[in-house]
């Protein structure tokens, strides 16, 4: 009985650690997207990590906008699965600098990308998407491909809604945005 609870214990004590690991990893992401942001928008953007959490999925997918720019992929060659979401004022932001424009969202209402829109959004994600790779490449090789955007979140199901999922949030920065 002793040792069953001492063995609880000594898991539920990894948790933490996992998630200062993981926050630890991804701090690195966010250098990373930093330098990428500010080099596209040709002005500086601060990346960093706002919070990790422990969520259940449906509790994710409802945190969502609809409509979202979101990105579904798989983590090859582990089984899991991941999303990369973008809000929509930096998605937008985004798009308006590459334009030539300030890089503000400022009076753009929520509304679904066009055509033209998704494609010079997804030369950004593909960066991002690098740069993920990079930043797991002396844990893990990972290989992400057949990446989906999907614009209502409704749609994206990568695991029953009651599992729990670990949610990594990034907060971006600029003048423009």
């Amino acid at each position: 009985m002793a040792k069953a609870k001492a063995q609880q214990l000594k898991t539920d004590m990894l948790a933490p650690v996992r998630i200062r690991t993981l926050e630890n990893l991804h701090c690195n992401l966010a250098r990373r997207m930093a330098g990428s942001f500010s080099a596209m928008q040709r002005s500086v953007v601060d990346c960093e990590v706002a919070f990790i959490d422990q969520t259940t999925y449906a509790e994710f997918i409802m945190s969502l906008s609809n409509p979202s720019c979101s990105y579904q992929f798989p983590l090859g060659p582990t089984n899991g699965q991941a999303i990369l979401d973008f809000a929509m004022p930096v998605v937008f932001g985004t798009i308006d600098r590459t334009f030539g424009g300030k890089g503000s969202s400022k009076g753009v209402d929520a509304r679904q990308l066009s055509q033209v829109e998704m494609g010079i959004f997804a030369k950004i994600v593909k960066r991002a998407i690098e740069d993920l790779e990079a930043t797991w490449e002396p844990i893990l090789q990972v290989e992400i491909s057949d990446i989906e955007l999907e614009t209502n979140p409704e749609f994206m199901q990568i695991t029953a809604a009651s599992e729990i999922v670990i949610l990594l949030a990034f907060e971006l920065n600029s003048t423009n945005m």
